[in-house]
């Protein structure tokens, strides 16, 4: 079974070789704030899924088709979404500003995360490291997949219907 930190894991790799970057375990392991032994059980995880291939000639395969559909259709009810009291944080879902201009919410989301530059109600993130990673290292575009992925696990389906159709352009770019 993933976790949140698989999920991570592939759309770093996704973006990594859209930039035309290799995918080496040490740099995701650093980008991620997670072990490198960590890096190689979420490969052999993303693998067992089916979502990449690793080919001896070919290096990884990321199958962006099965990769989109587990995101949309599955992310919500393996991953669900845990809201609770109001903290300092790193903005997510709704709050982030690629978002703000797609959908207005009354309500501030966050990562809690005491190095945070926001306040609002607390999302548990895909993994608990997340927020120190996009802190240690800050990557704009990274962090709107991870919030379009937190609109899916905790929207509506017009919530999810748009933030789809932003992820579907992301992973296709």
């Amino acid at each position: 079974m993933l976790k949140g930190q698989d999920i991570a894991l592939v759309m770093k790799m996704l973006l990594r070789q859209q930039l035309g970057h290799q995918i080496e375990y040490a740099v995701l392991a650093y980008e991620l704030y997670i072990s490198q032994s960590e890096v190689s059980k979420g490969m052999l995880r993303l693998e067992k899924a089916k979502i990449i291939s690793r080919y001896p000639d070919k290096g990884l395969e990321l199958h962006k088709h099965a990769l989109f559909e587990m995101l949309v259709h599955g992310l919500k009810y393996f991953m669900t979404a845990e809201l609770s009291i109001e903290q300092r944080g790193t903005l997510t879902a709704y709050s982030t500003p690629c978002i703000k201009q797609e959908i207005v919410s009354q309500y501030t989301y966050v990562w809690p995360y005491i190095h945070g530059q926001a306040k609002g109600i607390s999302l548990t993130p895909l993994y608990k490291t997340l927020p120190k990673a996009l802190d240690r290292f800050p990557d704009d575009c990274f962090h709107e997949l991870m919030s379009l992925l937190d609109l899916i696990r905790l929207g509506g389906s017009r919530e999810i219907k748009i933030a789809s159709e932003i992820l579907e352009k992301k992973i296709w770019a």
